[in-house]
């Protein structure tokens, strides 16, 4: 016995230093930290393929792992957005994501520096009924524009008082009432509508007229809540970590209107 292990003592210290290295550093990578606290956020029910009804989608494992890297284990409060914004405005919640940051927004809540990712919105509209426009800019002649409750969509659309806006809590809701001729445009997140077209067996009816505004989504945080400004720094550093190793990008992969 004596023999057998000082042969293995002596085959450990022969071993190359690089050796020793590379193993620890793979122990080390493997390591998930460990969890130092959990939190609740608001998780939308109706951005597929970002927010699903059932708890999962991209945006929800963007926030899950980035808040991972730095021990913060999240749970998830599934609702509808406006909900939801009232919710984090009044610190019933401590956040909630896919939250355009802008101008509106900013007055409202509190938003760390990095996004989660960048989104296009198009506009859509019924083949029978063509938009005369050839842009967004050129809609002037008080257009029924359908829009999601509590969404923001860009400065240009809210300050456009040439159109008229149309507010509902689905976005099944809106193609329906664009085939239904009540609508003539409706602006969704490209990526969005074309899940959603496909659900609704819409594709044929509903075409994309052009661009609408660039929209960069983050977690937005209660400027009720006393650690929001930590949060967001925690989330910052673990984003950062995401999109420097790659795992941002495979996140998204697959959506093409989508940047990181």
């Amino acid at each position: 016995m004596r023999l057998r292990m000082r042969f293995w003592m002596i085959a450990f210290m022969l071993m190359p230093v690089g050796a020793l290295a590379q193993a620890d550093d793979k122990t080390v990578s493997s390591q998930k930290p460990a969890v130092v606290r959990t939190i609740v956020l608001g998780a939308e029910d109706s951005w597929p393929p970002f927010s699903n009804a059932d708890g999962t989608g991209l945006s929800n494992s963007i926030v899950r792992e980035a808040f991972g890297l730095r021990g913060i284990k999240v749970l998830f409060q599934v609702a509808p957005y406006a909900r939801l914004l009232r919710m984090t405005e009044q610190g019933e919640i401590v956040g909630l994501f896919n939250v355009t940051k802008e101008p509106s927004t900013e007055k409202v809540y509190h938003f760390g520096k990095q996004r989660l990712f960048r989104a296009t919105t198009g506009y859509y509209y019924h083949v029978g009924q063509p938009l005369k426009a050839g842009n967004f800019r050129e809609l002037v002649n008080n257009e029924r524009i359908g829009l999601m409750l509590g969404y923001e969509y860009g400065p240009f659309i809210l300050q456009n008082d040439k159109v008229r806006t149309v507010r509902v809590n689905s976005q099944e809701n809106l193609v329906h009432m664009l085939q239904r001729g009540r609508l003539d445009a409706v602006i969704m997140f490209d990526a969005i509508a074309e899940v959603v077209l496909a659900k609704t067996q819409a594709q044929q009816e509903i075409r994309r007229a052009f661009d609408g505004e660039h929209s960069d989504i983050y977690v937005a945080f209660s400027r009720k809540h006393p650690e929001a400004g930590m949060l967001a720094e925690e989330l910052d550093a673990g984003l950062i970590a995401l999109r420097e190793s790659g795992r941002l990008a495979e996140i998204l992969r697959g959506q093409a209107e989508i940047g990181d």
